[in-house]
């Protein structure tokens, strides 16, 4: 026999909120149990989809994606070329990612190192490059007048 839990329960054992479990109903995530007297009851399926929408958010997979893979649940072939699809999207994304952290950590880094080799009692370099690239940025801006 499946176990049945009260809302409070199920947002208990997956690490939710109860307002998180009541937003993923009205959103189409997860079915609403029917209402009968007294507090609706969870089932393992609930609970399992809830797991899946967690593991899935970790993965980097925005409500929409997920949302549109379950419409796809019913034919194997077409969620898994679709899932596929959706991890091959977010590899390439973290990718681009990864390199735009790599260009920033190198351009701190850069920062950093001009501080340390300057005079401590001259302004901060950081600042100084960050204002005239602040002025640069208004410069190109600002339309020209004639």
């Amino acid at each position: 026999m499946a176990k049945t839990r009260t809302i409070g329960r199920l947002a208990k054992e997956v690490g939710v909120g109860v307002e998180t479990i009541r937003f993923y109903e009205r959103k189409g995530l997860i079915k609403q149990p029917r209402k009968s007297e007294g507090p609706r009851h969870y089932d393992d399926r609930t609970l399992a989809s809830l797991r899946y929408l967690k593991l899935a958010q970790r993965l980097g997979f925005t409500l929409k994606e997920i949302q549109s893979l379950q419409g796809k649940l019913t034919s194997k072939q077409t969620f898994c070329a679709s899932l596929r699809a959706m991890v091959e999207d977010k590899l390439v994304s973290l990718e681009r990612e990864a390199e735009a952290i790599a260009r920033l950590k190198q351009e701190l880094s850069g920062f950093l190192q001009r501080c340390r080799s300057r005079d401590p009692s001259l302004p901060c370099p950081i600042v100084e490059e960050l204002a005239n690239l602040d002025s640069a940025v208004v410069a190109a801006a600002s339309p020209r007048r004639s």
